[in-house]
């Protein structure tokens, strides 16, 4: 009989582990090596210095795990913004979609988590991979998920850093608190990949913006803006750096904020922690771009700590100048 209890003790711990491994989904992508012409472009434009001398040695974890839309310029961005650690001694970089990076004591080891270019829930397997998983293992990736997420967000309101760039507004929809920590939540791109846009830095004096554009009033760029939701995004949470001129920019189709307000980069401080987001990030061209890797830089040092700067909300700000040149009123 003791035998008998010793095997089925067995049995009923190897189903266990068997129910574990069903749910304990890594993802995976098999992304195409970047090009040789792709990385000396890179190598070219990598700055040589910080924004500011990192205070300690600061080390970020850089996540582009995707459930929905994958973005092909994921591997240039990954590389790019490795090579700039490196190249500035800003930062280490340890590039990694594991979700057990997401557990509270692994997190407590990064300065940041950069978010770089991930979709909808990301820590689930796409939805095409659906059937290959039992109704209750779902529920099981779909509780590990928003834990994890939950983990994130308390990570950063206890004084974490977090980078948002591109398509991290394109994430965790379910997930209130993660939407108000990114600062907003896409709702759809009315310049595409191949519009021509007029970017205004909006707030030329804050401590992101100018050493990385110094006097440089507005810019023009070749790539795909998107527009935010209305909820959770806001002036009055977030400090406005940078927006688009529908005015100066590809007269495009889609548009729905009927305050013409379509702003590009932002910071914010929520709780203790740090927020920086830019949806600059789609084209590759973007990650060799030596002023836009300087604005990459900007943002990961800031919410590192090491970059100190205002997060006053705009709305909080007297700048009229700045209101107008939102709505496109200049």
């Amino acid at each position: 009989m003791k035998q008998l209890i010793k095997i089925v003790g067995v049995f009923v711990c190897l189903a266990g582990l068997s129910l574990s491994a069903a749910v304990d989904f890594v993802p995976s992508f098999d992304d195409p090596p970047v090009s040789e012409e792709f990385i000396a472009n890179i190598e070219a434009a990598l700055p040589s210095e910080p924004i500011v001398e990192p205070k300690s040695h600061r080390r970020i974890l850089i996540v582009s795990a995707t459930s929905g839309f994958r973005h092909q310029s994921i591997p240039t961005g990954n590389l790019a913004l490795e090579k700039m650690g490196a190249s500035t001694g800003a930062y280490a970089a340890v590039i990694s979609d594991d979700p057990a990076n997401f557990e509270p004591d692994v997190l407590a080891g990064f300065d940041t988590v950069v978010l770089l270019n991930t979709t909808q829930d990301f820590f689930m397997p796409h939805r095409r991979q659906r059937e290959n998983f039992s109704e209750e293992d779902w529920r099981q990736l779909q509780q590990r998920h928003n834990r994890l997420i939950d983990n994130l967000v308390d990570y950063v309101r206890q004084g974490g850093g977090l980078m948002g760039i591109h398509s991290a507004t394109d994430s965790c929809y379910n997930h209130e608190e993660y939407g108000k920590m990114i600062g907003g939540y896409f709702w759809g791109h009315p310049w595409n990949a191949n519009h021509n846009v007029t970017i205004v830095v909006e707030d030329p004096d804050h401590a992101t913006m100018r050493p990385v554009f110094g006097d440089t009033k507005s810019f023009e760029l070749v790539e795909e803006i998107y527009q935010f939701r209305e909820e959770p995004y806001s002036r009055d949470r977030l400090r406005i750096l940078l927006h688009l001129d529908p005015e100066r920019s590809d007269e495009v189709s889609g548009k729905r904020r009927e305050d013409n307000d379509y702003p590009v980069a932002w910071v914010q401080q929520f709780g203790e922690g740090r927020g920086f987001y830019t949806s600059l990030g789609h084209n590759h061209h973007i990650f060799w771009n030596p002023t836009l890797l300087r604005h990459f830089l900007a943002g990961i040092q800031f919410a590192t700590g090491d970059l100190e700067a205002d997060t006053t909300p705009s709305a909080q700000i007297d700048m009229p100048h700045m209101h107008s040149a939102a709505c496109g009123c200049q």
